[in-house]
């Protein structure tokens, strides 16, 4: 068992760098824009973000219940599905069953990858470990995302379809992979895993909210799932606005490409680095840092469509690089092992429920050209952040050692 256990240190990386392997993601947005029009795109992101919402508690709960490993293969399998989808995808509705299933993939992995390298590391009783592995397996998830953008971004060249076929396969890898995964407790059900069910499930991880440590993390962590998406979901169509500006539009998914690879290899490298900062300074302000930069991000992307803004939007991905391994080393010894994948999904859920509602509001308040509208939400997210920064701030007391 031992040796299996092992195993599941040595591949995890690998997975990590497997599943973040998005290859369609310097082109998704415009892919779908070829496709529909811009509100119909911003409705299609929203369904995928509910669609995680729904399906986030309830994949914790499953990884809760009936083991890692399984949920694990159930996130591959759903990816696999997806991409499938996408390359057949024509119309809004085939669009959005995609979208679902890419949801599915999503949420059956968040909180489950987590608790398994945590859990994998407690059988070895290496549990000291565990910070520099996440650091480590995070590095290797904007490595795989940077390497992925670039291969993508080439793909799509000639047809968008052709990030999503490379997606396909690399989806079909990370399946095999996770078959070769051991359950970290044991094979079958460990006897601690008693068959709750899904309210009281819910009832219980709440009630871990009195711990007021733990009450600030998880309100950092949908905090900053919100903040992290904005740039994320508009720095195509800002590079587009760029490339128009210089008159460069057929280069723009080439651009948008070498973007991602370049921002994920910056983030990649904080990421190596991330808990030798947090020993320097803390955890708080490691997190308060990490929200900083990404508020002046979306500030920047506001105000200035330039080469220095489109340069400095390169550290996009440095806030979640330098906020996971802390904010996971921090919450997961603090959330017992039969509720910690539902706890975790609970922090997804509300996050990606918020950025899916911001997404909503967005479409509605569209008005004048596609970068006017885009601008304006970024004036919203900016104002938002800024707000939520503030409190974090005046209650970080709550989180020091």
């Amino acid at each position: 068992m031992t040796k299996k256990l092992q195993r599941n240190l040595t591949l995890y990386p690998w997975y990590a760098g497997l599943f973040h392997a998005y290859f369609w993601l310097p082109v998704y947005f415009l892919f779908f824009n070829s496709k529909l029009d811009l509100p119909n795109v911003l409705l299609l992101e929203s369904i995928y973000f509910a669609s995680v919402v729904a399906m986030e508690v309830p994949s914790g709960w499953f990884s809760d219940i009936f083991g890692r490993r399984r949920t694990l293969i159930a996130a591959s399998s759903f990816l696999c599905a997806s991409y499938v989808l996408f390359l057949l995808a024509n119309s809004f509705n085939t669009f959005v069953v995609a979208q679902i299933l890419l949801a599915a993939g999503i949420a059956f992995n968040s909180g489950t990858d987590t608790s398994f390298l945590f859990e994998s590391t407690q059988a070895l009783e290496i549990e000291d470990e565990y910070a520099s592995r996440e650091a480590r397996a995070t590095q290797f998830g904007f490595l795989g995302t940077a390497i992925a953008g670039v291969l993508g971004g080439l793909a799509a060249i000639p047809n968008f379809r052709g990030a999503y076929v490379l997606s396909l396969i690399g989806a079909i890898a990370l399946l095999a992979i996770t078959f070769r995964f051991t359950e970290p407790l044991s094979e079958g059900k460990p006897s601690h895993r008693s068959r709750v069910g899904l309210i009281d499930q819910i009832v219980s991880c709440v009630d871990l909210l009195g711990n007021r440590r733990l009450l600030w993390l998880s309100i950092f962590a949908v905090f900053m799932i919100v903040m992290n998406h904005i740039p994320y979901e508009f720095y195509q169509p800002f590079v587009k606005e760029l490339a128009k500006e210089y008159e460069a539009m057929k280069a723009t998914p080439f651009l948008t490409s070498l973007h991602l690879a370049l921002t994920m290899l910056v983030a990649a490298w904080l990421a190596s680095k991330s808990i030798r900062i947090r020993d320097r300074i803390g955890t708080g302000a490691t997190l308060i840092s990490a929200a900083s930069l990404q508020i002046a991000i979306v500030a920047l992307m506001h105000f200035f469509v330039s080469i220095p803004v489109a340069v400095a939007t390169l550290l996009r991905s440095c806030p979640r690089a330098l906020m996971t391994a802390p904010l996971n080393a921090a919450i997961a010894p603090q959330v017992p092992t039969s509720k910690r994948a539902t706890f975790l999904s609970l922090q997804s859920l509300f996050g990606r429920l918020g950025f899916a509602s911001i997404l909503v509001f967005f479409a509605l308040e569209i008005g004048g050209t596609e970068w006017d509208s885009i601008s304006h939400m970024l004036q919203w997210g900016m104002w938002m952040g800024i707000a939520g920064l503030a409190v974090l701030i005046v209650t970080l007391p709550a989180v020091r050692e």
